[in-house]
């Protein structure tokens, strides 16, 4: 019986890394929607990207 519950009970493992990404994807995104963030910013983070 205890078993069984524990089975139906587990959670997948997710790395944390994934977590991290998600969180920071999730806010940044949350702060540009609510126009939170500088257009400086943006700026910004898209020349670090591109390179």
């Amino acid at each position: 019986m205890l078993e069984a519950i524990r089975k139906a009970a587990v959670l997948p493992r997710v790395s944390p890394q994934l977590v991290i990404v998600a969180v920071t994807f999730t806010s940044f995104g949350w702060l540009l929607v609510n126009d939170l963030i500088r257009p400086l910013a943006v700026l910004l983070l898209q020349l670090y990207l591109a390179f």
